[in-house]
């Protein structure tokens, strides 16, 4: 069958759709927010692969097939094996790293375990070790006549007791012992045994190097490691002298006495005990007192209020602490008054990390001062917080807590010996496996390239080093090469996440398998999407079937058959309004993509900047010394490729320096010099991905407030009046209104063992949270249930006699988010629909003084039409006096920008200069690229600025 024919799918708002998806293509579904996308895409074509691959499974597995949803469609016919590529974080385990997630750290193991070279963590000298026939081997290539004595050195502490030592060696048949240096007869050893000795050895053998000797050879040097374990020492007469040479069998330096084990996978896995670092346990961070987190107001003074601490006020540890205060300014000379930022430095050496306290008080005759150790408050807490026994207390303690890197593994996972096991690989660089996964997966590529493999195990390591090769490339070719691979899962991007789970699909090789993906695009720069693209392809020509949600004009471009749905969101969506290729597409995305409909105006700002926010000295992770200036009371967009250093300047620096400066947050902001213009602002919002809830019990209507004024209205019915209901029987989260068999979930969570868990709907309530009784008081013929199944912009309507409900839903409107059902689970929700929650949640609240909002690609799920109302909506935050900053890579919301911060001009070590600038009115237009190229747009902001970077030859003319 040449085609994957869906007939009938009535999937959430999908209305009968009939379509026909060509095999081995790559095929996107496009179209505005909530029109069916993904019910097409997930819900109904993924989700139906899926349960019939279930259903081919053991009877143990289909005894849950009854209990799971079938999508409702009438027929699929031509399905293929389906597997999705979603965007999900990519995990929240802090042991997770991309090199774990792409299974990378298993080949890598094997491989340090096998070609790893130990080396003396403290000296860095290469550790060697022999076989015994490589020991026979070198004194038997020693000079003809040479004379040897083998030697076994004795542990020390078993010197201790000489009696019982040289009565065993005398019963093994020897007969001498060097002690110290000095040859002796085991009866004279017993005459004239040292108190202390230093070395003490056995005589296994003499003599002389003669051909044919190998046999005897080899006999006493088994017999010498017998004895020692490890190691033979040979003393070998050179003229009148005599020089010792030492023969290793495991990996050991002599001179610090350091012994490495036989290497095995298990040493460099931080999740083992044998690997991981004892001090952090493998996480590579530990937890401290951060004495920033330990002041609440620098200005103020120091006894009041300057110092916040974890106790509460006027608990007996507050009361201890202005005692010791009063002895601390005693000690120093200084006034209580004197505010924190002013305080000397020896004096808050002694308060954070502790030392001796003078009391003054006075004893014995002399009336000397009476000192007492002091711990300090950061001692203090790191001690208390292990100790804890109350939530509350921890909680406290948690304050003031921050992390960094561990100080014993410098975040590295594992233990040194572990760390110094290296190899050589490209320009002769030896790198132990934490070292390499430091590396981005660009510069790892090179290094592999010209690893060195011990010709005895050539055959077998080199596939190994193919197979870490052959993933990294993967990696790179899906745009991700400026990665490092010992980056924590949790820190990347769900595009980022997704983009991984696509690499490993590309090497697992499959063909004739149906590939769903959800706007892999997501994060990544214009610069990047080609590459992006070339992997799709790639993919589709393994005979594979991709199926690719998605707005990126480069990747619609790139399909072989575009499916837009439409013509609205929600109820007003779930039909397909064209399909064809890109080209010959007639649709407004086809208009869009010819030109035919103009871009979003750019807005001028209606007034001058108010100051800026100067960020001084950025160098985190690859930020190269750069001063990036922010003006507020603009719309200001921070872009450039992946890994250019965009986050570490919005998220590790900005956000984390805000958060510190208003919510006294313990995050630990990059490296920086200052930020400079904190003072202009009043308040701090992040708007972030990150999703509003996890369960089904979280949906719009809670997150957004509405369901307070919703269940207000509801317990001031008649019937709630008659029956004494107030707004609490019609929570979902209560007992009283709610469903007790779900607990007002709506669903049951099915566990199964070897499938990610399932909900299904509650066939005692059938899925509408609420018992029999709650669900008899309507309003306008609804129930509270029926209400939360309205979707935003009906509810608008349904809801307009109550005013802070009506403004509400309106403003949620406004984003777009006019199809999203009151009621539907938080889970279920895009990144980009949480985040427009959250901003719908700000512009609802009542006039706030000077707001910093920061945006992380708001535009993640947007078509072209929803991006327009997403820039009104800055628009409007902008011109109410607030600054908004967007990390963003839409190239629309790049050109309605005010201000511009262009990073690069690649990424991780190439990146992180600051390329956006404003420049004079007068500026000539740039050389570097033609007027064709020029971005569309580019002269606005205050009175005219050329942008002159990286980003423009990505810029689209107006005819696009």
């Amino acid at each position: 069958m040449e085609a994957i024919r869906i007939r009938g799918a009535r999937q959430h708002n999908l209305r009968g759709v009939d379509v026909d998806i060509p095999r081995g293509k790559l095929v996107v579904i496009t179209g505005p927010s909530g029109s069916g996308k993904s019910s097409l895409a997930f819900h109904t074509l993924y989700a139906e692969g899926q349960r019939r691959y279930v259903e081919s499974l053991s009877a143990y597995a289909r005894q849950f097939l009854d209990q799971l949803e079938k999508p409702d469609v009438d027929s699929i016919e031509g399905l293929s094996p389906a597997i999705a590529i979603e965007q999900r974080s990519g995990g929240l385990s802090p042991r997770s790293t991309v090199a774990t997630a792409t299974e990378i750290y298993d080949y890598l193991r094997v491989l340090w375990a096998a070609v790893g070279v130990p080396h003396d963590p403290a000296t860095g000298e290469r550790l060697e070790r022999m076989t015994s026939t490589d020991i026979v081997t070198a004194l038997s290539k020693l000079p003809e006549g040479s004379r040897v004595v083998l030697l076994a050195p004795v542990p020390l502490e078993e010197a201790s007791e000489p009696e019982r030592l040289l009565g065993d060696l005398k019963r093994q048949g020897f007969v001498r012992v060097r002690v110290d240096g000095s040859l002796l007869e085991i009866e004279e050893a017993a005459a004239s045994w040292p108190e202390r000795p230093v070395a003490v050895e056995v005589v296994v053998d003499r003599f002389v190097v003669r051909p044919g000797g190998e046999a005897r050879l080899a006999d006493s040097v088994e017999t010498a490691l017998k004895i020692c374990g490890s190691e033979a020492r040979a003393s070998i007469q050179a003229g009148d002298l005599w020089k010792d040479l030492s023969f290793q069998t495991s990996y050991r330096n002599p001179t610090t006495g350091l012994i490495v084990e036989e290497l095995s996978p298990r040493h460099f896995s931080f999740n083992s005990h044998l690997g991981a670092c004892a001090a952090c346990e493998g996480l590579g961070t530990e937890s401290f007192c951060d004495p920033a987190l330990l002041i609440g107001d620098p200005a103020k003074p120091w006894t009041a209020g300057g110092i916040r601490g974890w106790w509460k006020d006027g608990s007996p540890r507050h009361t201890q602490f202005k005692r010791e205060a009063e002895a601390m300014g005693r000690m120093f000379s200084v006034e209580p008054e004197m505010p924190v930022n002013a305080l000397p430095v020896e004096l808050a050496r002694l308060l954070f990390e502790g030392g001796e306290l003078d009391t003054g008080w006075k004893v014995g005759r002399e009336k000397k001062s009476q000192k007492k150790p002091f711990e300090g408050l950061c001692r203090e807490a790191e001690r208390k917080i292990g100790l804890a026994k109350s939530e509350a207390a921890r909680r406290r303690l948690l304050r003031v807590m921050a992390h960094r890197p561990c100080r014993v593994c410098h975040g590295k996972r594992l233990k040194p010996q572990w760390q110094a096991v290296r190899i050589e690989g490209c320009g002769g660089r030896w790198l132990g496996i934490q070292d390499f996964c430091g590396l981005p997966v660009d510069d790892a590529l090179g290094w592999i390239d010209g690893i060195v493999i011990d010709a005895a195990k050539l055959e077998i390591c080199k596939r190994l080093a193919d197979d870490v090769r052959k993933r990294l490339s993967f990696l790179e070719e899906v745009g991700l090469g400026y990665l490092g691979l010992d980056r924590a899962s949790g820190t990347l991007s769900g595009g980022e996440a997704q983009r991984i789970r696509l690499a490993t699909q590309l090497g697992a090789g499959l063909s004739g398998v149906l590939y769903v993906l959800d706007e892999p695009s997501i994060g990544l720069h214009a610069a990047d999407t080609a590459r992006l693209i070339g992997a799709l392809k790639r993919l589709r020509d393994l005979e594979n079937t991709v199926v690719v949600v998605e707005h990126d004009e480069e990747i619609i471009r790139a399909a072989d058959r575009v499916i837009d749905m439409g013509p609205g969101a929600g109820v007003e969506g779930g039909l397909i309004i064209g399909q064809g290729e890109p080209d010959t597409l007639v649709s407004p995305t086809g208009q869009w993509l010819r030109g035919e409909i103009p871009p979003y105006p750019n807005v001028p700002a209606t007034g001058l900047p108010l100051a800026s926010l100067v960020i001084r000295g950025a160098r985190e992770h690859n930020l190269k010394e750069i001063d990036v200036s922010l003006p507020l009371g603009q719309l200001v967009c921070i872009t450039g490729p992946s890994g250019s250093g965009k986050s570490t300047l919005a998220d590790d620096i900005l956000r984390r320096v805000l958060a510190r400066h208003f919510n006294g947050a313990g995050d630990v902001p990059g490296k920086h010099d200052a930020i400079e213009g904190l003072g202009e602002i009043g308040k701090f919002v992040v708007a972030d991905q990150s999703p509003i809830g996890r369960s089904p019990r979280s949906n719009p209507a809670t997150f957004t407030g509405a369901f307070d004024h919703i269940r207000e209205l509801y317990g001031k019915l008649p019937l709630s009046k008659q029956r004494g209901y107030g707004p609490g029987r019609f929570s979902f989260n209560t007992a009283g209104g709610r469903c007790e068999r779900c607990e007002g979930a709506g669903r049951l969570k099915i566990e199964m063992n070897f499938l990610p868990d399932a909900w299904v709907p509650c066939q005692a309530c059938g899925g509408r949270r609420f018992n029999r009784e709650t669900l008899e008081v309507t309003f306008k013929g609804k129930s509270i249930a029926d209400a939360l199944e309205l979707p935003i912009a009906e509810a608008w309507t349904f809801f307009g006699a109550v005013p802070k409900l009506r403004v509400l839903l309106e403003i949620l409107t406004d984003l777009g988010l006019g199809y999203v059902k009151l009621g539907q689970a938080a889970n279920t929700l895009s990144g980009g629909e949480a985040q427009r929650l959250k901003l719908a949640v700000e512009l609802a609240k009542p006039q706030a003084p000077h707001t910093l909002y920061l945006f992380d690609e708001p535009t993640t799920g947007l078509h072209f039409g929803d991006v327009e109302r997403l820039l009104a909506a800055f628009f409007r935050l902008r011109d109410a006096g607030h600054s908004v900053i967007v990390v963003e890579h839409h190239l629309d919301v790049i050109a309605a920008a005010d201000w511009v911060v262009d990073l690069g001009p690649g990424g991780e070590s190439t990146g992180a200069r600051w390329w956006g600038r404003e420049l004079p009115a007068n500026w000539p237009e740039s050389p570097v690229h033609p007027p064709e190229w020029r971005w569309r747009g580019i002269s606005r902001n205050f009175g005219k600025t050329n942008l002159n970077t990286g980003i423009a030859p990505w810029m689209k003319p107006p005819n696009r």
